[in-house]
């Protein structure tokens, strides 16, 4: 038989547990303002003139739109493509018999936004007569004669973000480069599949402020794309010289 100190006690995780589940649905949403830094490169100019081009992740969204998240992968949204955060989303585990409750925490990076902003402020330093077309950009012909020139698609192909251990963030990214002549055929001249990962980088303490841990996360995916920037434009710098 239960006491009545024990029975009080149930009560009030049966009210506890009532409480949280009511509120899952409203989750907790924290997100700043995206930082994109600019790559600084020590490659010499490129005379040569380039066309490049951000193809889609997601057919019909622009790369600068396209954002990515450890729950879902890529999705088009505007506005989550202007900032960068996390979500929490609290729910019990109902019919547990010690009445565990879950954390779990959606993490939100617009990597499009990132990659296209960062790569693009190094093109008018190393390919100094580079022009920039969108996936959906009119104009933009391959088979069009013209002086000599090269067409650079790129796509991002692949970005994973995920937590391992808490407070540690995984990231993962997986980008074709395809390099064409102008006034030529359909087949590429030159193709780099770039990869990069950053593996369990600490996002701070458990006690790190939510806005701390943003930051921290914004410099981490900054720093991980400017590394692969660099290594894209290396590799491309050399196949165009040639």
């Amino acid at each position: 038989m239960k006491t009545i100190p024990n029975a009080i006690g149930s009560l009030l995780f049966v009210f506890l547990v009532i409480a949280v589940n009511g509120c899952a649905d409203m989750g907790l949403d924290y997100r700043t303002p995206l930082n994109v830094s600019s790559l600084k490169t020590s490659l010499p100019p490129n005379p040569k003139l380039v066309l490049f081009r951000f193809d889609s992740t997601l057919p019909g969204v622009p790369l600068s739109e396209t954002v990515w998240d450890n729950l879902h992968g890529a999705f088009a949204d505007s506005n989550e493509s202007e900032q960068i955060g996390f979500s929490l989303a609290y729910s019990p585990l109902i019919g547990v018999a010690d009445s565990l409750i879950q954390n779990h925490t959606r993490i939100i990076i617009p990597f499009g936004r990132i990659f296209q902003e960062q790569f693009q402020s190094s093109l008018q330093t190393v390919f100094t007569n580079s022009l920039i077309f969108s996936d959906n950009s009119s104009g933009l012909n391959r088979t069009q004669p013209s002086s000599p020139r090269f067409i650079v698609e790129v796509v991002v192909k692949e970005f994973q973000v995920w937590e391992h251990p808490l407070n540690h963030i995984n990231l993962k990214a997986v980008v074709d480069c395809t390099v064409f002549r102008a006034a030529g055929t359909d087949q590429p001249e030159f193709v780099y599949e770039a990869h990069r990962e950053v593996i369990k980088e600490s996002l701070g303490s458990v006690f790190q402020t939510p806005n701390g841990a943003i930051k921290r996360l914004n410099r981490i995916t900054d720093g991980l794309v400017a590394d692969l920037s660099e290594d894209i434009l290396k590799k491309l710098d050399k196949a165009i010289s040639e």
